[in-house]
């Protein structure tokens, strides 16, 4: 046996010095150890950063975040995919998210590596093909005609009714700009109806309803459910609609086939939620809409 007197590394072989040769491999035994034990601690660490589970931020108000949440339900990614409020980063304007978001937006997820993915429709494919195992099922349909129909749903909502639904309950706007903006969602609640109910509409005879692209709900579905959810509560109550869905009957169908889906009944509960919070502080008071709905000589604010 050889025993090491550190640091000089002298080696004693049964009462003899060593040669230099014998000292050096010892050394370099040494040196291999630490580096092997240096190696492993790596690979440790590196294994728990790749644990680390991807995290949604987000807040139960956000339109384009209730539609991730919606799939997260839907897929039941709860215990891989849990959703923080960006509060717990300091907000969204915070150095710390900004460092994730430069544009300040949410939702965002957080990666396993540390880097963020943000904007909803990138982050709802992304979380859709990552966890579209069996007990997982992807919500992109596998037909080409009923996965046209759900992207189209989708990107009427993303191209013409996401950009003005601020008009029910942000300010400052001014009353024009408002009451236009209200009359053009009565345009696009008429392009879902078409969408959904009309014999010309894109590949409609392959889809037999209740929802977008067919008897189950897909990515057009949880893209929109979110953003009728805000006008279903909101314009009754702010600008004296009676019913959105009036009218409407494939959109009033698909609304009711949504409701009784248990993501989407989550996410609803959740926004409806939210806004009554925003009604209790006086939100639609303070941004200028109670007092511009008044206004009935000049505009038009009920369109049902």
């Amino acid at each position: 046996k050889f025993h090491l007197a550190l640091p000089s590394i002298e080696i004693i072989s049964r009462g003899k010095k060593c040669t230099p040769s014998i000292k050096q491999g010892a050394a370099q035994r040494v040196q291999q150890r630490d580096q092997r034990h240096s190696r492993a601690a790596v690979s440790t660490n590196c294994a728990v950063v790749a644990a680390a589970p991807e995290t949604l931020y987000d807040i139960p108000v956000s339109n384009h975040g209730a539609r991730v949440r919606m799939l997260i339900y839907a897929k039941n990614l709860e215990d891989v995919v849990p959703v923080k409020s960006p509060q717990e980063l300091g907000g969204i304007k915070s150095e710390e998210f900004l460092k994730l978001n430069p544009l300040g937006k949410m939702p965002i997820l957080t990666l396993p590596d540390g880097t963020a993915l943000p904007e909803s429709t990138v982050i709802l494919r992304y979380l859709d093909e990552k966890y579209s195992e069996p007990q997982h099922p992807s919500l992109n349909p596998t037909q080409i005609e009923a996965r046209a129909r759900s992207d189209l749903f989708a990107q009427v909502i993303d191209s013409y009714f996401t950009p003005i639904q601020g008009c029910m309950y942000r300010g400052p706007m001014d009353a024009a700009t408002r009451a236009e903006q209200v009359k053009s969602m009565t345009t696009y609640l008429d392009v879902l109806e078409h969408l959904l109910s009309d014999k010309q509409a894109p590949f409609s005879k392959e889809s037999v309803g209740p929802f977008c692209a067919g008897t189950t709900p897909s990515l057009g579905d949880v893209v929109a459910y979110p953003t009728l959810a805000f006008a279903a509560w909101i314009l009754p109550k702010q600008f004296e609609w009676n019913d959105i869905f009036q009218s409407r009957p494939g959109l009033r169908r698909w609304w009711e086939a949504m409701n009784d889906w248990e993501p989407a009944s989550r996410v609803k509960s959740e926004i409806e939620g939210a806004l009554q919070e925003w009604d209790d502080s006086g939100r639609w008071q303070r941004v200028g809409i109670q007092e511009q709905v008044t206004l009935l000589d000049r505009f038009i604010w009920s369109y049902s």
